[in-house]
């Protein structure tokens, strides 16, 4: 794919497969701006990013793929040892399971065109793996850093040979379901008794909520098997345009009480009023008036979405997790909130599932990574 209206096909095709098959209100559009991104090679990912569309014989676009390497995701995933590296692919769409059948033979060819170990995703490139496909509850809508693919995406990928990797779950917590004692806002009195305090964080404090984050973040989650570490830059840009969607009640961010101002917290989560309904409005454009859209309308989105929680090594199993969960769950009561989503817990994280099964949620969707090894290749098959 090399024109600008290849470009615009690519990025229109999510959409228009949504409309045609009566998912408007499941699909969650990826950002426009970053399709873009990636067709002009800006960014921080290791390589170039790959954009390849689909067309039926009569011309018209029927599937789309992006196909990426990454080095320092190949090393998490233990393949930096392997003769080359895995390649990695991620917005997918098709129109239908034959479509599917083809883009899946298309990434065979193409990692044994450049002689890739194996084939691994849907991740996008970013700093850390985003995506996954879903293999249950495809029946309930994606929301806002998650997944969502039709029924027929995991069946196609298994019959061709790919394994699961790394299942996990979205949760949803309904708010007038959370126990009393799991929403009760935390009082002066328990702070002090603890010798901890909440910050609060404003829209025009969130980027230096992002700068003190970030030793935070690295370090909980340094131990996964797929995180790579990620620098203020990427971490600023991945926030970009959240001040304006923020609701400053829903950031938790605790430390001690004698820390200084900016100190890394020792717990945080980082949760806001889910957008999906009025990206998937713009067909994932974040142009001007999807952005006026948002500010409108910014006050009638009653669902929040966690994207990401971390305790400090050095303070988990203290009790600071639980604090952080009454302090969101009584916001979300204060503020009229429907609903909580959680994006995904792994399947081996089952401490992390129950903070959110204590606040009478449940799991929402299953998802995994698709992964398929490849038999070695002499250097002449690829060149």
């Amino acid at each position: 794919m090399s024109s600008r209206a290849d470009l615009a096909e690519f990025i229109d095709l999510d959409p228009r497969l949504a409309r045609a098959r009566g998912e408007e209100d499941h699909y969650v559009p990826l950002f426009a701006a970053d399709i873009r991104d990636w067709f002009a090679g800006r960014g921080w990912f290791d390589e170039p990013v790959e954009l390849w569309l689909f067309d039926t014989d009569q011309g018209e676009a029927a599937a789309r793929v992006m196909c990426h390497r990454s080095a320092a995701l190949a090393a998490e995933l233990d393949s930096a040892h392997a003769s080359a590296p895995p390649l990695f692919f991620g917005a997918a769409e098709a129109v239908d399971a034959e479509a599917l059948k083809e883009l899946i033979a298309f990434l065979v060819e193409r990692a044994e065109q450049v002689g890739a170990s194996r084939i691994f995703g849907p991740v996008s490139p970013l700093p850390n793996v985003t995506g996954g496909l879903l293999t249950d509850g495809v029946d309930r809508p994606g929301f806002f850093d998650t997944a969502w693919n039709p029924a027929f995406f995991w069946p196609a990928f298994a019959e061709a040979g790919f394994d699961a990797w790394g299942p996990a779950h979205t949760w949803e917590v309904p708010v007038g379901s959370i126990p009393a004692d799991r929403a009760t806002t935390v009082t002066a009195a328990e702070w002090h008794r603890l010798g901890l305090r909440r910050r609060h964080v404003s829209r025009i404090g969130l980027r230096r909520f992002a700068d003190r984050l970030l030793p935070t973040l690295n370090a909980a989650f340094s131990s996964l098997p797929y995180y790579t570490d990620i620098s203020p830059a990427q971490l600023r840009s991945q926030m970009q345009g959240l001040s304006a969607l923020m609701d400053p009640d829903l950031i938790i961010d605790i430390t001690g009480a004698h820390d200084p101002d900016d100190a890394p917290p020792r717990c945080f989560a980082l949760v806001i009023p889910d957008p999906v309904p009025i990206l998937r409005r713009h067909g994932g454009h974040l142009g001007v008036r999807t952005v006026l859209d948002l500010l409108r309308h910014r006050r009638t989105l009653r669902d929040a979405v966690l994207i990401i929680q971390g305790t400090d090594p050095r303070h988990q199993g203290t009790g600071l997790l639980s604090l952080a969960i009454r302090e969101l769950n009584s916001a979300l009561v204060a503020n009229g909130y429907r609903r909580l989503r959680v994006t995904f817990i792994a399947e081996d994280n089952p401490a992390s599932a129950a903070v959110f099964a204590r606040s009478g949620g449940s799991e929402m969707h299953r998802l995994v990574f698709v992964d398929r090894k490849l038999p070695p290749s002499s250097p002449e098959e690829h060149h």
